[in-house]
């Protein structure tokens, strides 16, 4: 009917229906063309321009096509015992006889270790029973001095090791139900294999692919939520209260955008729950008759896919109420570059001096995308990321050969994986979390996890080694990193829990900055939504690399605040479902997962429930927003959701935040367990973390290498920029000879770069007013939005 109209349509609302026709259709490209000719007869109607736009950025992005395809769990792969025969693992090299120093060494620096190490727990323990760790309700670690904020961090991070493991296996049962008294396969003692089997040698599943995801809470707590409960408030409602960006994006002025790429490009290494399941295993979120969607497209409801459940579960003995799936491996081992299985890997391989493929400097396509390892949710900036450390892995081997030029292949291959996981797990620990949390006492107690407090306080930045030659065999003081492994009688894995505090959406745009490296200035400005799936492709093959870097740099992320999500995800186009609020997914996910809400996960990780909204926040617009989404009362308090409450969390009397986080301390719980856990649980980081497996030219490569370094390496038309100027590359990239503290908070404890105290000065007067720079340094910024030349 509508299209027998369109000769006689002389407003435009017959060719605008059918393209909303088209669009829901996923017919992006010709639902684009009649959405024009609509504009065109009726230039008024804005609800033609809104569809025009997103069935546009749909159409560059090729949004239709799912990537990967779709795939779903097989209880008897996943059950299945990991395979004796490891394929491209190298057997082991013939072990080295160590010498009568290092042996002498390793003697001393156990024994050491051992009494600094009682000194240590015994200060930590009684420092944390006599003062505690929180007030009435919130921490206090940050409003402390810094010897007693270190003290009661490591007392925190105790407590959570003993309280908030939690296995989801029955008792006695091995990861993946293997049986036991497996025999490893040679080669895996030394090399990493592509699924993340045999790093316990005793528990060959532990922290694989295809295994459950642990929890930080107890079992009891675990209660997926269901029918009513699912949707009381609607998540769609909340979305558009509490989420919903009202103006321009609110920035944190620390930051670059690379910070918010990074930890996207790291959680798809740790965590996946694979697809999701299609009708009718959907859950219906209704829209209220004024939704913008309702409006706008025409529907009545939104529809999200239920999460793949675990097909493993057994009929009785299982202590959690519900339990999920990994698609990738727990271990912090590069999977998203290297992928999850053994023909992935095998795909992305050139089986050749160890490298992986690229083509003329860039990822080879595959079904519409950059080819990698873990590709779901693909956009220009986890291209960047892939591309730079896939050149990173190359140029590790191209250095190994040039000592080992006998080995193979194989060995080539293997042994650059292993520097090269490490290098990406050393600028997340030393680098982006600190850049991220700009605390004295966080910044210190992190680099303590990879260097040790001795090597970290005693040498400067270019000096310190992570194996030294006497290593203090205490993770406190010796680092976590080269140390005895620890899993606190817990098998690993990544939590449910961890999941969750990684929804960190907010800190991406609605549009990106385009500029050129070489002048500064702004090229163009596109839609964040323009460069997803295919529209990465586009957009790496027509900018150069050192441009993207360059713009990525110069451009800040958002705050992790109340209204501040990307509107763009609020109506994402997924395959098979045109128009989806990513906002009300990250709080049905929660609740369907049986996520405790804000207040029992609170009471669960040992911190005290809030009592009302007021304790949360003190701005008058978000108080009265959250009352009216979740009501005023105490049955409100127990109803807000986790997302929601984190946001929140932006009291200033006392401060909820530290001075400069990006986010409350809620998150930060979660951060302190497993920041620690995913190093000290970790085969190839503790016990094998040595000359034998990784070889001297590995390890020297890990310690001189961060962000900064591997980005010049491969792109050094960038040294002429303000990457050259900043120490830490996820700060913002300026030119002015003297940085602005607010934006570079981390220089006012680095004694390497402090000949004066200018800066700390500086930074310790603001955070004593609390205020934010009201221009937020914009005279530091490598380029002028002002000075624009044409796309």
């Amino acid at each position: 009917m509508l299209e027998e109209s369109l000769e006689r349509d002389e407003d435009g609302e017959a060719h605008g229906l059918l393209g909303l026709v088209r669009f829901h259709g996923e017919e992006y490209p010709a639902a684009k063309r009649l959405l024009e000719q609509a504009l065109a007869l009726g230039p008024g109607d804005e609800r033609w321009r809104i569809i025009r736009e997103h069935a546009r950025a749909n159409a560059v992005s090729g949004v239709g096509v799912a990537v990967p395809e779709p795939g779903f769990f097989k209880p008897e792969r996943l059950l299945a015992a990991p395979p004796a025969g490891i394929g491209t693992l190298p057997l082991p090299s013939a072990a080295s006889r160590q010498g009568l120093l290092r042996e002498a060494l390793d003697l001393i620096g156990d024994g050491g270790g051992r009494v600094l190490g009682l000194l240590c727990h015994t200060l930590v323990g009684v420092h944390g029973a006599l003062t505690g760790y929180r007030d009435a309700i919130w921490t206090n670690w940050y409003r402390r001095n810094l010897f007693r904020a270190v003290l009661t961090l490591a007392y925190m991070r105790d407590l959570l090791n003993r309280h908030n493991l939690v296995v989801t296996y029955p008792r006695r049962a091995l990861v993946g139900f293997q049986p036991r008294f497996q025999k490893p396969p040679a080669g895996a003692r030394c090399f990493r294999t592509a699924d993340g089997s045999w790093n316990n040698l005793a528990d060959p599943m532990e922290g694989a692919a295809g295994t459950r995801f642990l929890r930080n809470v107890s079992c009891d707590a675990i209660r997926p939520e269901r029918g009513k409960r699912l949707l009381t408030p609607n998540p769609r409602r909340v979305s558009l209260a509490l989420l919903t960006r009202h103006g321009e994006m609110q920035e944190v002025p620390f930051l670059n955008l690379l910070a918010a790429s990074w930890i996207q490009f790291q959680v798809h290494d740790w965590v996946s729950h694979g697809d999701n399941l299609g009708s009718p295993d959907i859950i219906e979120v209704p829209l209220r008759e004024d939704d913008p969607a309702r409006i706008a497209y025409g529907q009545g409801s939104m529809f999200v896919g239920r999460t793949q459940p675990d097909p493993t579960r057994r009929p009785a003995g299982e202590p959690a109420p519900v339990t999920f799936v990994n698609e990738v491996t727990h271990w912090w081992d590069g999977s998203q570059i290297y992928g999850s299985d053994p023909e992935t890997q095998h795909r992305l391989r050139t089986h050749h001096d160890g490298k992986l493929a690229l083509v003329d400097g860039l990822l080879p396509p595959r079904r519409g995308v950059e080819d990698s390892g873990f590709v779901r949710n693909w956009w220009v900036g986890l291209s960047m990321l892939h591309t730079l450390f896939v050149q990173e892995h190359n140029a590790i081997c191209e250095r190994l050969k040039q000592t080992h030029s006998r080995w193979d292949d194989d060995r080539l291959f293997n042994v650059a994986r292993l520097v090269n996981a490490a290098v990406m797990a050393k600028i997340h620990t030393v680098e982006w979390t600190p850049a991220l949390l700009p605390h004295q006492a966080a910044n210190l107690a992190l680099n303590a996890n990879w260097y040790g407090l001795a090597t970290f306080l005693l040498r400067s930045r270019t000096q310190r080694k992570t194996r030294s030659r006497l290593k203090i065999r205490q993770p406190e003081l010796g680092g976590v990193v080269g140390n005895p492994i620890d899993r606190h009688g817990s098998p690993f894995g990544l939590t449910e829990e961890f999941v969750e505090v990684y929804r960190l959406h907010s800190l991406l745009p609605d549009n990106l900055v385009l500029r050129s490296a070489e002048t500064g200035k702004v090229t163009a400005r596109i839609p964040l939504a323009e460069t997803r799936q295919a529209g990465s492709v586009k957009l790496t093959r027509r900018i150069a690399m050192q441009d993207l870097f360059y713009s990525f740099g110069n451009q800040h992320p958002g705050q992790l605040v109340l209204n501040n999500y990307p509107r763009f995800m609020q109506a994402l186009s997924m395959p098979g479902n045109p128009v989806l609020d990513l906002g009300a997914v990250d709080i049905l996910r929660a609740r369907e997962r049986g996520i405790p809400r804000y207040n029992e996960l609170r009471r669960q990780l040992g911190l005290s429930p809030i009592r009302s909204f007021e304790d949360l926040t003190s701005n008058p617009e978000r108080l009265a927003a959250l009352k009216a989404v979740y009501g005023d009362g105490q049955d409100a308090l127990e109803d807000l959701d986790l997302l929601i409450g984190t946001l929140a969390e932006d009291a200033r009397d006392p401060p909820v935040r530290p001075t400069g986080f990006a986010f409350g301390e809620t998150l930060f719980q979660i951060f302190i367990l497993n920041a620690t856990r995913r190093l000290q649980a970790d085969r190839f980081y503790t016990d094998c973390f040595d000359e034998e497996t990784y070889t001297g030219e590995g390890l020297s490569w890990i310690d001189q290498a961060d962000f900064k370094s591997v980005i010049l390496r491969h792109y050094p038309e960038l040294a002429g920029s303000g990457l050259a100027n900043v120490t830490n590359a996820f700060e913002p990239w300026d030119t002015a000879p003297r940085l602005d503290p607010l934006r570079h908070p981390l220089r006012a404890w680095d004694a390497d770069l402090q000949p004066d105290p200018w800066v700390g000065n500086i930074y310790r007067q603001a955070a004593a007013a609390d205020r934010p720079r009201p221009n937020g340094g914009a005279e530091n910024a490598g380029g002028s939005d002002a000075d624009v030349e044409a796309p």
